[in-house]
């Protein structure tokens, strides 16, 4: 592709260039392209120099097109038909659309949404994939690099380029086993004798509770930092453990006949649950219509005021 012949050339021209091929006639092309026609006479006049043809010439009271017009005709009607093509906005089937979502959310939303999402899924969409990817420290970094299409998570600061809808909003519940010494209820000094799992994708950092607890000069003990929610209950049936886990999770998985709900001695920090996506994919036709699938089918409630509900 010679850029420098593009560069030179008004690719604007063209059109009226194929105007005046279908009409054969200056007046009829300026009245089809809403200009005067002075104005098309001008840009005729620079077409034939730039094709080194007079393109149109008179014939008794007609004009006629010369050889070269006749060569020109069918392939600039073709590229201004895939010019147009390129241009028209893209529509999307979801029937018909094909496609592979990649779809990042921890093990408890992996839980909560997949078996719910996928046979609606089916049935609107049979032919767009989703692949559920593990939830890890970098996947802002991932969602850049197009590895990821879309994170399901905890709210938090995006970086640039990457937008956030929230979606969702829960509370925590403590968890011990059955059996627990503190299982019937327990005050601040036991809550922070108690061995706590913390459940941290990063392996560090604090928690909304810990710094909260450290603005009152206090800190709980956090034995253990895990990545994964059921994992975690595992440990916690077989130790004199706590956790505090969010509230729907707690009510679809947490078994009352193994595990006893405890209310923390202090106010928990709710916290927020939203969708990421980099602006590459803001506008994709698909993209669009799967943010609003999930949104509308998995967490959009009509009762406005209510948590949105997981189960």
């Amino acid at each position: 592709m010679d850029i420098g012949s593009l560069k030179r050339f008004d690719l604007n021209t063209l059109v009226t260039l194929k105007v005046l091929l279908d009409e054969r006639h200056v007046t009829r092309a300026a009245n089809q392209l809403n200009l005067t026609q002075s104005a098309v006479s001008r840009t005729l006049s620079r077409l034939r120099q730039d094709f080194s043809d007079p393109l149109l010439v008179k014939s008794g009271k007609n004009m006629s097109l010369t050889n070269k017009a006749e060569r020109l005709h069918l392939p600039l009607t073709a590229i201004l038909e895939q010019v147009n093509t390129l241009l028209a906005p893209e529509s999307f089937d979801p029937m018909t659309a094909e496609g592979n979502i990649h779809l990042a959310t921890n093990d408890y939303g992996t839980h909560a949404l997949l078996p719910r999402l996928i046979p609606l899924l089916n049935e609107a969409a049979p032919n767009i994939k989703i692949t559920a990817v593990d939830w890890r420290s970098n996947l802002m970094t991932e969602l850049e690099h197009n590895k990821v299409d879309l994170i399901i998570g905890g709210a938090t600061e995006p970086p640039p380029n990457i937008y956030q809808r929230m979606v969702a909003s829960d509370g925590f519940q403590g968890v011990v086993r059955k059996g627990h010494p503190n299982e019937t209820g327990l005050n601040i000094e036991q809550y922070l004798r108690l061995k706590h799992i913390l459940i941290s994708h990063k392996g560090t950092g604090t928690s909304e509770v810990d710094d909260m607890l450290k603005k009152q000069g206090l800190e709980r003990n956090v034995a253990v930092r895990m990545p994964h929610f059921f994992a975690a209950l595992e440990i916690i049936a077989t130790t004199n453990y706590m956790i505090l886990l969010p509230e729907h999770f707690v009510r679809r998985y947490v078994d009352t006949e193994k595990f006893s709900i405890v209310a923390a001695p202090f106010e928990v920090p709710t916290f927020d649950i939203s969708m990421f996506w980099h602006a590459r994919m803001h506008h994709d036709p698909m993209h669009q219509w799967f943010r609003a699938f999930v949104y509308e089918k998995i967490y959009n409630r009509k009762d406005k005021g209510a948590r949105v509900n997981f189960s």
